[in-house]
């Protein structure tokens, strides 16, 4: 039987992998040019300036490396290491828009401070798998790879960390 936790639905629904593939560059080990705390504000600024569904539309541009990442603080990569797996080629399971929809009403939900730091924990590897929910036999990864986990798909798993949303 699944077992849905708040939690494991919100990494579910702001996880951009099932709508777009984040291009391979974006994912390269490197040393961030920004803390955290410093991109979470610069795009909370952002995003209640330009508008939520706006800026996620420019947050899957840049993730899929349409548009130069470098023009903005809107790339997560300034402030994290993406997880390998996200430059994994898939096809989308949802659209665009339809995540672009369901995330802004996300937002209203969790506060844009909230769903921002949650949005870099899922880019840095803190993913929810079909096994985690019940819905897979364990070594299954149900849309996440082939045939049980890589060793960089277990890398970026990050133990998650207690913290309110507010």
């Amino acid at each position: 039987m699944p077992h849905f936790t708040e939690d494991s639905l919100q990494r579910i629904i702001i996880n951009p992998f099932y709508a777009i593939t984040v291009a391979e560059s974006l994912t390269e080990e490197h040393e961030p040019s920004m803390g955290e705390a410093e991109w979470v504000q610069a795009n909370a600024s952002l995003m209640e300036q330009m508008g939520s569904a706006w800026w996620l539309r420019q947050l899957l541009d840049v993730l899929e490396g349409k548009a130069p990442a470098e023009q903005g603080p809107i790339d997560p990569s300034q402030a994290i290491n993406i997880d390998p797996l996200f430059a994994a080629e898939h096809p989308p399971l949802i659209g665009r828009e339809m995540w672009v929809e369901v995330n802004v009403m996300h937002i209203r939900n969790m506060g844009v401070e909230g769903w921002l730091r949650q949005l870099l924990d899922v880019l840095g590897g803190d993913i929810v798998t079909a096994e985690d929910v019940g819905f897979a036999p364990p070594g299954s990864t149900f849309g996440y790879g082939g045939s049980g986990r890589s060793s960089a798909q277990w890398r970026g798993k990050k133990t998650r960390k207690k913290r309110r949303h507010t």
